[in-house]
Protein backbone atom coordinates (compact mmCIF):
# COMPACT_ATOMS: atom_id res chain seq x y z
CA UNK A 1 0.00 0.00 0.00
CA UNK A 2 1.51 3.41 -0.90
CA UNK A 3 0.35 6.55 0.72
CA UNK A 4 -3.54 5.82 0.39
CA UNK A 5 -3.73 4.09 -2.36
CA UNK A 6 -4.44 -0.02 -2.90
CA UNK A 7 -3.48 -1.75 -5.94
CA UNK A 8 -5.06 -4.96 -6.20
CA UNK A 9 -2.40 -6.85 -8.43
CA UNK A 10 -4.16 -10.21 -8.03
CA UNK A 11 -7.22 -12.19 -6.87
CA UNK A 12 -5.03 -13.31 -3.80
CA UNK A 13 -3.94 -9.70 -2.26
CA UNK A 14 -7.76 -9.65 -1.57
CA UNK A 15 -7.69 -10.25 2.48
CA UNK A 16 -4.86 -8.25 2.58
CA UNK A 17 -6.18 -5.30 0.58
CA UNK A 18 -8.69 -5.50 2.94
CA UNK A 19 -6.94 -5.70 6.13
CA UNK A 20 -4.36 -2.76 4.83
CA UNK A 21 -7.84 -0.71 4.14
CA UNK A 22 -9.31 -0.78 7.43
CA UNK A 23 -6.08 -0.18 9.02
CA UNK A 24 -5.49 2.94 7.25
CA UNK A 25 -9.05 4.27 8.38
CA UNK A 26 -8.27 3.10 11.89
CA UNK A 27 -4.76 5.09 11.49
CA UNK A 28 -6.44 8.69 10.73
CA UNK A 29 -6.91 8.32 6.87
CA UNK A 30 -9.78 10.39 5.76
CA UNK A 31 -9.97 8.39 2.05
CA UNK A 32 -8.72 5.45 0.30
CA UNK A 33 -7.80 5.03 -3.59
CA UNK A 34 -8.56 1.13 -4.43
CA UNK A 35 -7.35 0.60 -7.85
CA UNK A 36 -7.63 -2.52 -9.95
CA UNK A 37 -7.25 -3.49 -13.72
CA UNK A 38 -8.29 -5.80 -16.27
CA UNK A 39 -9.66 -9.36 -14.79
CA UNK A 40 -8.75 -7.06 -10.56
CA UNK A 41 -11.93 -4.99 -11.58
CA UNK A 42 -14.19 -7.27 -9.98
CA UNK A 43 -11.78 -7.85 -6.99
CA UNK A 44 -11.48 -4.42 -6.67
CA UNK A 45 -15.17 -3.51 -6.39
CA UNK A 46 -15.48 -6.76 -4.05
CA UNK A 47 -13.44 -5.05 -1.59
CA UNK A 48 -14.99 -1.94 -1.55
CA UNK A 49 -18.26 -3.37 -1.22
CA UNK A 50 -16.59 -5.82 2.02
CA UNK A 51 -15.38 -2.57 3.35
CA UNK A 52 -18.50 -0.60 2.72
CA UNK A 53 -20.39 -3.13 4.20
CA UNK A 54 -17.99 -4.31 7.42
CA UNK A 55 -17.84 -0.38 7.88
CA UNK A 56 -21.17 0.63 7.53
CA UNK A 57 -22.36 3.61 8.33
CA UNK A 58 -18.47 5.24 8.87
CA UNK A 59 -17.50 5.16 5.19
CA UNK A 60 -18.84 5.39 1.70
CA UNK A 61 -18.02 5.06 -1.60
CA UNK A 62 -17.28 8.94 -3.09
CA UNK A 63 -16.10 8.14 -6.75
CA UNK A 64 -15.77 5.81 -9.00
CA UNK A 65 -13.61 6.73 -12.12
CA UNK A 66 -13.35 4.11 -15.18
CA UNK A 67 -10.71 4.13 -18.04
CA UNK A 68 -8.38 2.25 -20.26
CA UNK A 69 -4.40 2.51 -20.94
CA UNK A 70 -2.39 0.87 -23.89
CA UNK A 71 -1.25 -2.64 -23.51
CA UNK A 72 1.35 -4.02 -25.77
CA UNK A 73 2.31 -7.43 -26.09
CA UNK A 74 4.72 -9.14 -27.78
CA UNK A 75 4.33 -12.04 -30.47
CA UNK A 76 5.35 -15.15 -29.57
CA UNK A 77 7.68 -16.08 -33.04
CA UNK A 78 8.75 -12.64 -33.35
CA UNK A 79 12.34 -10.95 -33.53
CA UNK A 80 13.09 -8.68 -30.11
CA UNK A 81 14.20 -6.48 -32.08
CA UNK A 82 11.95 -4.88 -34.26
CA UNK A 83 9.50 -2.47 -32.62
CA UNK A 84 6.70 -3.35 -34.89
CA UNK A 85 6.38 -6.98 -33.79
CA UNK A 86 4.48 -5.36 -30.38
CA UNK A 87 0.70 -5.69 -30.51
CA UNK A 88 -1.28 -2.70 -29.08
CA UNK A 89 -4.19 -3.38 -27.49
CA UNK A 90 -6.11 -1.58 -24.18
CA UNK A 91 -6.40 -3.08 -20.89
CA UNK A 92 -9.45 -1.76 -18.75
CA UNK A 93 -9.14 0.57 -15.27
CA UNK A 94 -10.85 1.32 -12.57
CA UNK A 95 -10.24 3.48 -9.31
CA UNK A 96 -12.99 3.68 -6.13
CA UNK A 97 -12.43 6.52 -3.69
CA UNK A 98 -13.61 5.31 -0.24
CA UNK A 99 -14.05 7.99 2.34
CA UNK A 100 -14.79 8.50 5.88
CA UNK A 101 -18.33 10.01 6.25
CA UNK A 102 -18.47 13.89 7.94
Amino acid sequence: MNNNIIKIRQRDDKDQAIKDAIFAFSGGEKSILIQGEGKEISTAVEIAEILKQRMFPSIQISNVNLGSRPYYQRGRKQRRRNKNNFKKDIISQIEIEISKRI
